[in-house]
């Protein structure tokens, strides 16, 4: 059985629908770009604020239906997203920013929000589903998502340790123990991006590769709130893997963050270019979760 995800008051939402036969709903679309940036949206008519949160009537958005199992499956959704150009996420059009790549990775958490009557306080929500985007598919005038659940996070290779070379953490979270904002660096573009939206120079004068495999995130500009990963740095120059949603231009500006190779150090001089070895650079090797002594298969007779 589902429980309230927030309630006006204590036990507010069930008293109402014991209580009563006529309901008006709402379905709540929360969706957080890779960036960290968030975007709502609702199905009502009109704009809803839930819990200080608004949530805007921009595009028309219709859902496929959600379930309830006993057990572990990975579950589905499918969105379908109708808009035209008025309709915009960081001020580009709102299937353009699909179609270039800004949900890549972000997730959804859908609510059904309840009151008695339009205009009437609303009494609380209950979340339907929550995961990730996983697909999408464009057309002239719409866009289809599927969200798969959490239970994808159950996807993953057993036994969770094993004998390698590199690393195990991830870095910057819990077992890594690297703070994240102690590596934050703002960034502001000096010029346009290249026809492919990945390459952009900054006035950034670190050592070359020292954000190599780091991540860059969008702060002003059309691709605020969306991040990429990033295939090298050298000279101020920023080549990300995945091409940007939207062109960069001059003056957008930007966090990034250096990247790990996994590896528990390159050189034993820790030339810059050591920067990413976990014991040079971010000094906890004592968290490090690897085997870096370990033959290559090829040594093995």
């Amino acid at each position: 059985m589902r429980k309230a995800s927030w309630e006006s008051s204590a036990g507010a939402l069930a008293a109402f629908l014991n209580s009563t036969t006529q309901v008006y709903t709402a379905d709540l679309f929360t969706f957080t770009l890779s960036g960290g940036t968030v975007i709502r949206y609702t199905s009502a008519d009109t704009a809803v604020t839930v819990n200080g949160n608004t949530y805007a009537a921009g595009p028309v958005i219709t859902r496929g239906k959600t379930k309830l199992n006993v057990g572990i499956s990975v579950d589905t959704l499918d969105l379908t997203i109708s808009a035209d150009a008025s309709v915009t996420v960081n001020s580009v059009p709102m299937l353009q920013f699909i179609a270039a790549g800004g949900l890549d990775g972000a997730r959804l958490a859908l609510d059904r929000a309840f009151t008695s009557a339009p205009g009437v306080a609303w009494i609380g929500t209950i979340n339907l589903f929550s995961g990730r985007v996983s697909d999408t598919g464009i057309s002239r005038y719409e866009a289809q998502l599927t969200i798969n659940s959490d239970a994808e996070l159950f996807n993953v290779m057993i036994p969770r340790n094993v004998y390698q070379p590199g690393c195990g953490n991830t870095l910057f979270d819990g077992t890594c123990g690297v703070s994240k904002a102690a590596y934050a660096t703002a960034a502001t573009a000096t010029s346009a991006s290249s026809v492919a939206n990945t390459v952009f120079s900054t006035g950034l004068a670190q050592a070359a590769d020292y954000f190599s495999l780091g991540w860059a995130v969008g702060v002003t500009g059309p691709n605020a709130g969306v991040g990429r990963t990033i295939k090298s740095f050298a000279g101020g120059v920023i080549t990300t893997i995945q091409p940007w949603p939207s062109a960069i231009t001059i003056g957008n500006t930007f966090t990034v963050y250096p990247g790990c190779t996994k590896a528990l150090y390159v050189d034993p001089q820790c030339t810059i270019k050591d920067i990413n070895g976990c014991w040079k650079f971010y000094s906890v090797i004592t968290r490090f979760r690897g085997y870096p002594f370990v033959p290559a298969p090829e040594t093995i007779m």
